[in-house]
């Protein structure tokens, strides 16, 4: 990333944290209040699939209606709906953790546990299965504060990686709408997942729980060389579905041009790709690095996706590319189906 970039993410990642404590609290507070008031509303076990799916597809609706606007700022724009996806999410915990029985919380804890699971993330000794349960440590306002630090410089990172802010708003907003589609289903299953093996609250004493700052968006810059080769394969591949299908259209060719122009990769590796994308198709290279970087492999199948769709005709050649670039990726079939039905 550029010097740029990086006061970008340290922006957006402050935007974030602050947004995510709020939502928190915000959730807890107004979920407790109306499953007082009306004990009959918390949701069934049953009920979870359906709410899984609810919250998935709003989410999709709100971050697909962003305003995205082209270049290096474009992300900061979008962080009123990025805010209101993530309290969603909180809120699909929430109900999956009561239509499992546990009782309301008073804190954050368990909630921001399963949260900062679900994303992949480290906090320390913040949730551990330990005798055949998920054991949650009540952590001090300190600690917690610092694990909604990590989760946002996670999702930072995440949102970033998807680099719409670097490319055709139409496209990019596409492609945000099935990027939350998938992480909100994978946040639900990830809460059915802990519920079903079992929760217990460990509260001898508040306590600072020890947290692994390799989280945040500036440490996920440690190696340009890597960062713009994985974005060199990425581009590859969508140039691969732009001509999968035997011609490329005027849309999918703008769309590409102005990703490689705005693409942070060498004078050398641009020509490269142009003349890809002007001549035979070729094999796609690098799907094993993309398969080792989670967020770039989300974003990836994301964006392919928006870019099949952009033209309104999903065509089942552009399917089949998908599926099988997907299963390099390492996603199963039915994830694969759920990101491109995303709306």
């Amino acid at each position: 990333m550029s010097h740029q970039e990086l006061s970008i993410a340290d922006k957006l990642q402050h935007e974030l944290t602050e947004k995510i404590e709020d939502a928190f609290n915000y959730v807890i507070k107004s979920k407790n209040e109306e499953y007082r008031d009306n004990p009959g509303a918390i949701p069934t076990r049953d009920q979870v699939p359906g709410l899984i799916a609810k919250f998935a597809n709003i989410n999709s609706v709100v971050s697909g209606s962003a305003s995205l606007v082209p270049g290096p700022f474009g992300m900061l724009a979008v962080v009123p709906e990025l805010a209101i996806v993530i309290k969603n999410q909180i809120e699909l915990i929430y109900d999956i953790t009561r239509a499992y029985g546990q009782k309301e919380p008073a804190d954050p804890s368990l909630l921001l546990a399963i949260f900062v699971q679900a994303m992949g993330t480290s906090a320390g000794t913040l949730i551990v299965l330990h005798g055949g349960k998920y054991v949650v440590r009540r952590a001090s306002l300190s600690a917690l504060q610092k694990v909604i630090v990590i989760l946002g410089g996670k999702i930072t990172q995440q949102a970033l990686k998807s680099a719409v802010s670097k490319w055709l708003p139409v496209v990019g907003a596409a492609a945000m709408a099935a990027w939350t589609n998938y992480m909100t289903r994978s946040i639900g299953n990830k809460a059915v997942e802990i519920m079903k093996v079992g929760v217990v609250i460990d509260d001898p004493d508040t306590i600072d729980v020890e947290v692994d700052t390799a989280g945040t968006a500036e440490s996920s810059v440690t190696n340009p060389g890597e960062e713009e080769s994985l974005e060199f394969y990425k581009l590859q591949v969508l140039i691969g579905l732009a001509k999968i299908d035997g011609h490329v259209s005027d849309e999918e060719a703008s769309y590409l041009e102005n990703a490689l122009d705005s693409s942070s990769l060498s004078a050398a590796q641009k020509l490269r790709l142009t003349a890809q994308l002007g001549g035979a198709a070729t094999t796609a290279t690098g799907l094993d690095s993309l398969a080792n970087a989670p967020d770039e492999a989300i974003s990836l199948l994301s964006v392919l996706t928006a870019l099949a769709k952009q033209d309104g005709n999903f065509h089942v050649t552009e399917r089949m590319y998908i599926k099988q670039i997907g299963k390099h990726l390492g996603f199963s079939p039915t994830d694969i189906d759920e990101v491109m039905a995303s709306p």
